[in-house]
């Protein structure tokens, strides 16, 4: 229930192939104890500077301090964790443009109840160094880069098998690792992704078309007589807040918000869930609808009065247990 409204009803609309219903009431969840580790990864032995280290938080489900004394007699603390590991699934997350893990992290401590997570800040955000590849001197990076960099880093974490939680930007690089790499990937879960091409109406071509128009004639311009039209004219008219926001990484940003992961997502093997908030002005819900249609295997759920972070403040909890859900249902979680 949600202000009173029983939200299964409101789903039931928009799931299709291999859907399922899952309760919507949220548990009361016990108290968490969970082990936390911070830390940059090793860079591997190569000089390429796309292996400069990846900040990086896991967190990893303890035993209560109340159950310890009972069974310290028989299992050691390193035993403990041990035990914990070897059964419980890991989960890596990987947050939306222009965020970083803090953003991630309330619904990775839910998720730590019962899962080993990891929580990751892609290159160029948070607390992980920016590549000289990604700039807009080096080029800037694509999906394809980005999700090479996380494989490397999940090589070296000793990570071969992993269920992939990406959030917009993240779920781009998701579905390039999901597609590329199928037998690390048990699981995917996709919020308010980005990655494919949306069907547009004609007035909306044309307001594109003269916009770059716009754009390529005032940078010829700034070229021939020394002026600034498009850094104080076109970009902050017309320009979206990433795109003014993105600095350094503004041809990274350009590079993969043009590219259409559509074969990638129709390779998907694994198991799939969508979760999308009903009034995502971002990432609409006819991109919900396409991933839906290309990936096989997936199910999809819309949250009515929820936008592109879902997982927002007690969204996270809603969020939690759908991911949850679909784990046990998956054969992930006891």
């Amino acid at each position: 229930m949600q202000n009173g409204r029983d939200l299964s009803q409101v789903n039931s609309r928009w799931n299709g192939k291999n859907s399922k219903q899952f309760p919507l009431t949220l548990p009361l969840r016990p108290p968490r104890f969970l082990s936390e580790n911070r830390g940059m990864s090793s860079p591997a032995t190569s000089s390429s500077s796309s292996e400069l280290p990846l900040h990086s938080v896991v967190l990893s489900p303890v035993l209560s301090p109340v159950l310890s004394p009972v069974l310290s007699p028989v299992l050691s603390p390193a035993s403990t964790q041990s035990a914990l590991s070897s059964v419980t699934p890991t989960v890596v997350i990987l947050h939306g443009w222009g965020r970083s893990i803090a953003a991630m992290r309330p619904l990775g401590e839910l998720l730590a109840s019962s899962c080993k997570v990891v929580l990751v800040d892609l290159p160029g955000f948070g607390l992980s160094p920016l590549p000289p590849e990604a700039t807009n001197d080096g080029g800037g990076w694509g999906t394809l880069e980005y999700s090479e960099r996380v494989k490397r880093f999940l090589d070296q974490s000793g990570i071969d098998s992993c269920i992939l939680v990406g959030h917009s930007f993240g779920g781009r690089v998701s579905v390039q690792l999901a597609s590329r790499y199928p037998q690390l990937t048990r699981g995917l879960v996709l919020i308010g992704s980005h990655g494919l091409k949306r069907k547009r109406a004609p007035i909306d071509i044309l307001r594109i078309t003269a916009i770059r128009y716009l754009g390529t004639t005032a940078k010829k311009i700034d070229g021939a007589i020394g002026t600034r039209l498009f850094a104080h004219y076109v970009a902050p008219r017309f320009g979206s807040a990433d795109y003014n926001a993105a600095g350094d990484l503004r041809k990274t940003l350009v590079k993969t918000v043009n590219e259409d992961l559509a074969e990638e997502a129709r390779s998907i093997k694994a198991p799939t869930l969508l979760l999308w908030g009903a009034d995502d002005q971002q990432t609409p819900l006819d991109l919900a609808h396409s991933f839906h249609g290309l990936i096989a295997n997936s199910e999809l759920h819309v949250f009515p009065r929820k936008g592109h972070e879902p997982f927002g403040d007690v969204g996270a909890h809603l969020i939690a247990t759908y991911i949850e859900a679909f784990l046990r249902e998956r054969g992930a979680l006891a």
